[in-house]
């Protein structure tokens, strides 16, 4: 098991910006093996402490080819998301989708 470092074996983009609720698209490289972490802050993501609502997991099973979709482990602990990616297969890119409310009044 490895952490996975943000910018090198992953990638943060924003989906939803400015809304009460955020969603968050993390895609890994296809270095990424079973059981590696992301530990990311939900506030740089732009989610409450308490607000996580989902995460969602997708991989290719070939490379560029058809995504189907995983169910990985998650924590969330003083403030900070955990992803572990599920058990199965190595090398393999991976994307999630974390969904979660920010915390600010809707306008």
């Amino acid at each position: 098991m490895a952490a996975l470092a943000l910018d090198t074996d992953f990638f943060v983009k924003e989906l939803s910006p400015n809304n009460n609720i955020v969603s968050v698209l993390v895609a890994t490289n296809n270095t990424v093996d079973a059981t590696d972490t992301i530990a990311y802050s939900l506030e740089k993501l732009g989610i409450s402490a308490a607000g996580l609502i989902g995460v969602y997991g997708w991989k290719h099973t070939t490379d560029n080819s058809v995504s189907a979709m995983e169910f990985p482990t998650t924590a969330v602990s003083s403030g900070t998301l955990t992803i572990t990616v599920p058990g199965g297969s190595d090398n393999d890119p991976r994307f999630y989708m974390i969904v979660g409310t920010s915390g600010r009044n809707p306008a």
